[in-house]
């Protein structure tokens, strides 16, 4: 009934043209979603190539080895465009590295490494942990390239007209929150607003709207339209912290498609223990691991990790909030790799969440996302993915590979490597 009532709102109200075209979407993807939940999860569409690709004549490591063939649509992907944009994604050499989860502590379990195919050492790495389900780059810039890079360079293309146009107000969030909110008069917070398109709602409730927000244009947007007390920058600068805990203590503590951009998200957002007022609501609205497009998991380096419904919940009790509603949410992006999990802030010390009990999961998924079966099945030196709204990306395998992918737990991290290009794409 509920999902019904969401239609017809979303038939009947704004711009005729516009509705019938979210309609449109949300529809397919709960069609699909109906028959069989695994058509509309963000795989990538696997074909085998009879194009010019030379497969290595033997692998170089015990990995199961990809290499990325350096065409068009490869440096499409991974070009950028601008020269100096693409001197900081070649060859950087200010990295970190950890062999722990940022979310439990547990030690991690390397999966994938994309590799300079001219220099081994040059590499990034993406790791699971078995303890509580959650993938991260274990090996990767560090977050003073990151966050210069979101200062600087993330979201700088295209007007500020052409963005809004995409980032319509929606009242989704507000109506799935009042159950929390009632009819009291609150203090919330917004961590990594954008463009304000979800405080807004909150901001024409008469709620005290407070944001913070790391790239320049969107904060001096959120300034001039949707609320004066707008913090420029990440949860972990000083005086961004410094002037919450003023500001504070907040009622509700909203974010959206943030959290997985944090460097370490469990690090950042203890400051919620401090600034959020007694029984606080939190809403964390995320990626779902296993749905979204394993191709984004290992080359979308904005996106520091990946949150399984069981590390999300888990990142929860280690920042002081009781998990109370974990779902999934089709209408985010009108697909099926979307989830919100809200907390409620609490004292007690000892927080049940279980761990993960399935040592075989991650091989399970790499196995059926990445396709192995068929890499392993191939007659032919070269195999393609097609990645929703990306180019067809091109790999060579050898046969030596080919064999190892009947066997993935025995061959990780798979290793991919690329010649002549970065080792991830950042958006602009």
């Amino acid at each position: 009934m509920k999902r019904f009532l969401v239609l017809l709102r979303m038939i009947f109200s704004g711009r005729p043209l516009q509705r019938v075209k979210v309609f449109s979407l949300y529809f397919y993807y709960w069609a699909l979603e109906t028959i069989n939940p695994d058509w509309s999860l963000e795989r990538p569409k696997f074909r085998a190539e009879n194009g010019p690709a030379i497969a290595p004549a033997k692998d170089r490591t015990a990995s199961i080895e990809l290499h990325l063939v350096a065409d068009d649509n490869a440096r499409k992907e991974f070009g950028q465009n601008r020269p100096e944009r693409l001197r900081q994604v070649t060859h950087v050499d200010d990295k970190f590295r950890t062999a722990h989860c940022f979310i439990c502590d547990a030690s991690l379990q390397p999966v994938i490494q994309v590799v300079d195919a001219e220099d081994a050492a040059d590499f990034i790495e993406v790791s699971w942990c078995r303890s509580c389900d959650h993938l991260q780059y274990s090996t990767m810039p560090s977050k003073n390239w990151i966050a210069r890079w979101y200062a600087t360079n993330y979201d700088t293309s295209g007007s500020e007209a052409e963005k809004l146009e995409t980032r319509n107000p929606t009242y989704r969030y507000y109506r799935r929150l009042l159950p929390y909110i009632g009819k009291r008069k609150l203090k919330i917070l917004d961590i990594g607003a954008g463009y304000g398109e979800k405080i807004i709602a909150f901001a024409k409730a008469g709620h005290e709207v407070h944001c913070t927000e790391a790239t320049t244009r969107r904060a001096e947007y959120l300034k001039r339209n949707v609320t004066p007390n707008v913090y420029f920058g990440s949860l972990d600068d000083a005086p961004v912290r410094e002037s919450l805990r003023r500001a504070g203590p907040f009622d509700l503590i909203f974010t959206y498609h943030v959290v997985e951009h944090i460097y370490n998200p469990r690090q950042e957002l203890q400051i919620l223990r401090d600034i959020a007022a007694p029984d606080a609501i939190f809403y964390l609205a995320i990626p779902e691991l296993y749905k979204e497009g394993i191709l984004n998991n290992i080359y979308a380096l904005e996106h520091i990790a990946s949150f399984s419904r069981l590390s999300a919940q888990t990142l929860m009790k280690q920042i002081g909030f009781l998990p109370i509603v974990a779902k999934d949410d089709l209408l985010q992006y009108y697909s099926n790799y979307c989830q919100y999990v809200i907390g409620r802030k609490t004292n007690a010390q000892n927080i049940s969440v279980p761990t993960n009990n399935d040592p075989h999961k991650m091989v399970r998924y790499l196995t059926q996302a990445l396709k192995l079966d068929r890499i392993a099945a191939l007659n032919r030196p070269a195999f393609s993915y097609n990645f929703s709204g990306h180019a067809k990306l091109t790999y060579s395998v050898s046969e030596e590979t080919k064999v190892k992918c009947r066997d993935p737990a025995a061959h990780l991290p798979l290793r991919i490597y690329h010649h002549g290009l970065p080792l991830f794409w950042m958006y602009i």
